[in-house]
């Protein structure tokens, strides 16, 4: 442990916590993931000890996290430092310290031991840095550990070390996503929480995935959506919907089940009476309709199906709204270069809706969910 003292190059100390803190997408994606068949499938699961650490991890070291481009990385200053504060010599080490109770409220001993000693043998192997050094040639150096390396519990803290691989991992983000500092004191399972976290991911039209896909990716079991749903997303939702910023909704179509998430004004009090406003998406789509329906004077049954198709796939109305757009901006240039072009609503609606399916299959076709459903996209132009 003294040796190991001798190597630090820096020390982090909890502090005042942050509302939110930043997680490195390649972070999210090594610690917690296997990449098998070319899906990223849930590793073991961790006691939510074991999440907290890590948040408080991230939180704390939060003031050293900088930003760099991918294809880019010899542009960051911050990057050409951590080279030369950790890389150059032959062992170095970063120290975190953070309080007990910052994992466990109750100060419980036992958990915490068992939070830290799952992520001292979790990944605990040969990691490889690979970086460029002043002769523009590439070196690799090679670390051994899991995340947290030699903990010490003492006098109501807790210290441990971190290798230059994980380190890296941590403060040097090419791409990352917010997470709720508190939302890992909410929720209670580590697959909860890394589920929410993976709803922050999602674009705002949301995503479209298979029982396979949830089953697989999650390392749950469950025998079809309706008890996927029940089992697994409800309680997710309602804790979220109790203790988030953010919360999400599913639906279930056939083989497939609708995610997407949204916005919460606030939380607690006013998240629960942001759900017991009918729901935002009835606030979408009863505004999205009746203005189509006015402009276009489309007809009972034409506004009917709209309807039903909105309220079984919670991303139509996005990619619905999204073409439109596009397509109305279509409309205006070919009226402003000439004025005999017609307006759009001179177009029958059936017409239009043929070219508004045409821009959302462009659209959809750029979504991460189309890398897993090619042809999940709604279809709004079928014989009534």
């Amino acid at each position: 442990m003294e040796g190991r003292d001798n190597k630090v190059k820096e020390t982090f100390v909890s502090h005042s916590k942050s509302d939110k803190v930043k997680i490195s997408n390649e972070f999210y994606r090594d610690l917690f993931f296997h990449f098998i068949d070319g899906d990223f499938v849930l590793k073991e699961a961790m006691p939510i000890e074991a999440n907290r650490i890590i948040v408080n991890i991230l939180d704390i070291l939060r003031n050293r996290q900088f930003q760099y481009k991918q294809d880019q990385p010899s542009d960051s200053l911050q990057l050409d430092l951590f080279k030369k504060t950790y890389l150059t010599d032959d062992e170095s080490y970063a120290k975190i310290v953070m309080k007990t109770s910052d994992i466990s409220s109750s100060r419980n001993i036992e958990t915490i031991k068992n939070g830290l000693q799952f992520l001292v043998n979790f990944k605990q192997e040969w990691h490889t840095v690979s970086f460029l050094n002043p002769r523009g040639e590439v070196e690799k150096k090679q670390f051994y550990g899991g995340l947290i390396i030699d903990p010490t519990i003492y006098k109501g803290q807790v210290s441990f070390f971190i290798n230059p691989y994980w380190f890296k991992k941590i403060v040097a983000l090419a791409n990352y996503n917010y997470v709720l500092y508190s939302l890992v004191y909410s929720l209670k399972s580590h697959k909860h929480f890394l589920f929410a976290l993976w709803l922050n991911t999602l674009k705002e039209n949301g995503t479209k995935v298979t029982l396979e896909f949830m089953n697989k990716t999650w390392a749950i079991n469950y025998k079809d959506l309706r008890s996927l749903k029940k089992g697994f997303l409800d309680p997710i939702k309602k804790v979220l919907d109790k203790s988030s910023s953010f919360s999400f909704n599913s639906s279930i179509k056939g083989e497939y089940l609708g995610i997407i998430r949204y916005e919460l004004k606030s939380i607690g009090e006013a998240a629960e009476e942001a759900k017991s406003l009918k729901s935002q998406d009835d606030q979408f789509k009863l505004y999205k309709l009746s203005y189509i329906k006015k402009r276009h004077k489309i007809t009972e049954d034409e506004y009917n199906r709209l309807e039903k198709i909105f309220s079984e796939d919670f991303s139509a109305k996005f990619l619905f709204s999204s073409a439109y757009q596009n397509v109305v901006k279509k409309y205006n240039r070919q009226r402003r270069k000439d004025n005999n072009c017609p307006l759009i609503t001179d177009i029958p609606f059936g017409n239009l809706l043929d070219e508004i399916q045409e821009e959302i299959v462009t659209i959809y076709k750029l979504t991460k969910q189309a890398e897993f459903v090619p042809n999940g996209f709604p279809i709004f132009n079928n014989p009534i």
